[in-house]
């Protein structure tokens, strides 16, 4: 079993002419380029149309869905409806993909891959339709059964990291728990409690100026549970913090900045329509993403939630995660009978020029950062010239002392070191004017009658 990973970069276009479209292909460990090819996605002036069929009708469903929507029966003729819809997207969708043109794209990738491997499909293009696009649907992934799906956008950056980071021993989650009417966010909070090795800060309800000062310490998760929606067909997002304050994400983009700065490595938006949110985000080089496309029902939410942290947390990949996830509230509850289409509606938004943590990643992180931390204090109570010149000293000192040491236990050797330049009979061992040893002589006295030492350490031996 290997570690794939795939980007498939779709550049401008558009659905009456066709895309041009790049696939690169390397291990996801070591990074060694497999293949990359380049093409064209044909025209598929149809396709588009289909998935806002879908679209439209999925959101008429009601659900208990977290948009917030007045709760009516659901029909048998409404859920029909939007399996239908989803049935055309699937066969549209597969027809535009199974193109000879792409086929012959994917031929070259074929040979590199396995059923067993572990792969990261990204899509990373900046048509914010593309990112739309149920991607889950492609026939392909039959062949490939462990992929999981992302979205990217280019020109991907490395997060601008602080040299100051606040690292502690734990997982850091800020947990912000907007809205909540017509859903439980009780639960959400629940299943972050459950998780080991994290601390977990609550903000209930919070408005904007309780929210600002908090982004300056060091998070390594931020979490949102409540209402949000999307603008503009995707482009940006908004979120409802309390029942009185809704503020465009844009609005958060220099303090989440601020935090990523400090060392954020994920958000999760527990809530509807949250495309526009990693949209916006991407610019901000947030390293990765997760968001539900749709509007989202209560128990898909929360149980997605339960899942997915079981899992990352338990050891798995932050794909894989994600992908067991959703497998579960697919297989467990059935709830695509209820919402077509709702089991893939959780995707994660990825940033290339980042590898996803594992959790115990985030954890070794912190308990790596001990050395970084005690040199961070002594910048902030010396400055950096001070610290030199006493490190110099601290090595000169510490040459000094082993050679001290080194020649005062060398002056207790057994055989003392002769004088033969002293010319007079202080010690048996010196020489006498004419060159002789001086012997054992009856007496050797200095003035005063005090017994001579041959060396300074070193005792006349009887």
């Amino acid at each position: 079993m290997g570690k794939k990973l795939i980007i498939f970069k779709i550049g401008e276009g558009n659905f009456e002419s066709g895309f041009p479209v790049s696939i690169r292909l390397s291990q996801d460990d070591t990074k060694e380029l497999l293949v990359e090819t380049e093409g064209r996605l044909p025209p598929a002036p149809n396709l588009y149309k289909s998935y806002t069929n879908w679209q439209s009708s999925y959101r008429n469903l009601s659900v208990s869905l977290r948009l917030g929507a007045t709760e009516t029966q659901v029909t048998n003729v409404a859920v029909s409806q939007c399996q239908e819809y989803i049935d055309t997207l699937q066969i549209d969708l597969n027809h535009w993909l199974e193109n000879s043109q792409v086929q012959s794209l994917l031929l070259d990738l074929f040979p590199h891959l396995n059923q067993q491997d572990l792969i990261r499909f990204v899509i990373q293009t900046a048509d914010v339709r593309l990112w739309q696009l149920p991607w889950y649907l492609w026939a392909v992934w039959h062949r490939y059964p462990q992929t999981e799906i992302a979205l990217s956008k280019p020109n991907c950056q490395k997060p601008n990291r602080g040299e100051n980071t606040d690292y502690s021993r734990k997982v850091r989650i800020l947990a912000i728990l907007g809205d909540r009417r017509g859903i439980d966010i009780e639960r959400d909070r629940r299943i972050l409690n459950s998780l080991p090795n994290a601390e977990v800060v609550f903000l209930d309800q919070p408005n904007l100026t309780e929210l600002t000062p908090l982004w300056e310490q060091s998070w390594q998760i931020l979490f949102f549970a409540g209402h949000s929606v999307s603008k503009n067909n995707s482009q940006c997002g908004l979120l409802q913090i309390n029942p009185y304050e809704t503020i465009d994400i844009q609005r958060l983009k220099n303090t989440l900045a601020k935090a990523i700065h400090n060392g954020l490595e994920l958000a999760i938006f527990n809530s509807c329509d949250g495309l526009g949110l990693g949209f916006t985000l991407a610019d901000l080089q947030l390293p990765q993403t997760i968001i539900m496309r749709e509007a989202v029902p209560d128990e898909v939410a929360q149980e997605f939630l339960k899942y997915f942290l079981q899992a990352y947390s338990g050891g798995e990949t932050l794909y894989q995660a994600v992908k067991d996830g959703k497998a579960k509230i697919q297989d467990l509850y059935h709830l695509e009978e209820q919402a077509p289409g709702s089991s893939w509606l959780p995707v994660i938004c990825q940033n290339l020029a980042v590898d996803p943590p594992l959790w115990s990643n985030l954890t070794k992180k912190n308990f790596d950062s001990s050395n970084f931390a005690f040199n961070n204090i002594l910048k902030s109570l010396f400055p950096q010239k001070t610290i030199l010149f006493s490190s110099v000293a601290i090595i000169l000192t510490t040459v000094f002392l082993l050679t001290g040491f080194a020649l005062y236990k060398k002056s207790f050797s057994k055989q003392p070191i002769r004088n033969s330049l002293k010319n007079s009979c202080e010690c048996p061992y010196d020489t006498d004017a004419l060159g002789r040893e001086c012997g054992n002589k009856s007496a050797y006295s200095r003035p005063g009658g005090t017994t001579p030492l041959c060396y300074y350490g070193d005792k006349e031996e009887k």
